[in-house]
């Protein structure tokens, strides 16, 4: 089996102990844990448990260092969990695969994850929970001495959105293939009547591309913060961000195994009230800005001040005030980006309907009172 990474793992909230075989070290960076010695190491959290008499049974959370992953830190620090009546253990993830490979081997009950996470919603019996934060800081960069650049803005209906068919098709997009951005890559074609094939997508993980570009290869890179950021300090120019292109508001946020959901629905819920009461208090920014930079430098998340703010400013936090907008709809960009992943043969068409059908509003209108569609 595939190893994972996990750089700071098996942390149970209420007995407040680190299991041993779950300890991995952030500055030695040498957190490779198997997804047996995973499982082997979870189960000994749950005895662990068992055996000092907690309330409820070990409920294993899989979080990312980004975003996403701030509020459910942030609840766990507050003792929320624990006033609950959770015992609850976060372990870290790299990445949303690794994610969708625990929660498939249930190793994880629940997990918070970005774009991968409708990879497990198409395929793993999964519930989709809530969203945590929106996606904002995604998008398409090019050389300021681009033809696509020097075309100029040329849609009505997209007036934010550089280029041209004629100086866009051939051109060489680098970028991770089967993510968000690659999405966007098509969205942002097809604005302009050409089809993925018109375009040369070339497979990059984001540190790879944007080192890439630097030295010269492909056109245009796809970006996501905080390299998007670092994009427009060097001087090359944003040519479409994500909202435009796609017309979506892509949030991260948090789903289940459906077996925990139809199990131990009262935990589920729990876990998002608390989820909902970070998000609602991470909504003060002196709050949030200082929490989430403890939280990026506990990770060794690479940051600036200033591109920080800039994230805190494009991706919102889903809370109560957030969910009580009129037109607010949990999980609206999936359904959207399903049919993307089925054209780019990511995911079948069989299971495309799962995506759907897995998206349940019952714990956010709990946690909220609100009705939520």
């Amino acid at each position: 089996m595939k190893k994972r990474i996990l750089w700071k793992t098996g942390k149970s909230i209420t007995t407040l102990t680190l299991a041993a075989a779950l300890a991995v070290s952030l500055a030695g960076c040498s957190g490779l844990r198997t997804a047996k010695e995973a499982t082997q190491a979870a189960g000994a959290d749950k005895k662990t448990a068992a055996q000092q008499g907690a309330k409820s049974e070990v409920l294993r959370v899989g979080i990312l260092p980004l975003s996403v992953g701030v509020p459910v830190q942030y609840a766990a620090d507050q003792g929320w969990f624990e006033e609950e009546g959770l015992n609850v253990s976060l372990e870290y993830f790299a990445t949303g695969a690794p994610v969708n490979e625990a929660i498939a081997a249930e190793e994880l009950d629940i997990a918070c994850s970005g774009f991968a996470s409708i990879y497990s919603l198409a395929n793993a019996g999964c519930v989709w929970l809530a969203d945590v934060n929106t996606t904002g800081g995604m998008g398409l960069y090019a050389r300021s001495d681009s033809d696509v650049v020097a075309a100029g803005k040329n849609l009505s209906d997209s007036p934010e959105i550089y280029g041209s068919a004629e100086t866009l098709k051939g051109k060489k997009v680098l970028e991770p293939l089967g993510t968000a951005v690659q999405y966007m890559t098509e969205c942002y074609a097809a604005k302009f009547g050409l089809t993925p094939s018109d375009v040369e997508q070339v497979n990059m993980e984001y540190a790879s591309a944007f080192q890439a570009f630097q030295t010269g290869e492909g056109d245009i890179a796809a970006m996501n913060p905080p390299y998007s950021y670092q994009m427009e300090d060097l001087g090359y120019k944003e040519i479409c961000s994500f909202e435009d292109a796609t017309g979506v508001n892509m949030c991260d946020g948090s789903f289940a195994r459906g077996e925990v959901v139809k199990d131990r629905p009262e935990d589920v819920a729990k876990f998002v009230k608390c989820l909902v009461r970070a998000m609602d208090e991470l909504q003060d920014e002196n709050t949030r800005y200082e929490y989430t930079k403890k939280f990026y430098t506990d990770n060794g998340q690479d940051f600036t001040e200033e591109n920080l703010k800039k994230e805190i400013e494009d991706r919102a936090y889903v809370g109560t005030d957030y969910m009580s907008q009129e037109g607010y709809k949990l999980g609206e960009a999936w359904v959207a980006i399903t049919d993307f992943l089925v054209s780019a043969e990511k995911i079948t068409a069989d299971s495309a309907p799962n995506v759907e059908k897995s998206i349940n509003p019952a714990f956010v209108s709990e946690a909220t009172g609100l009705k939520i569609q």
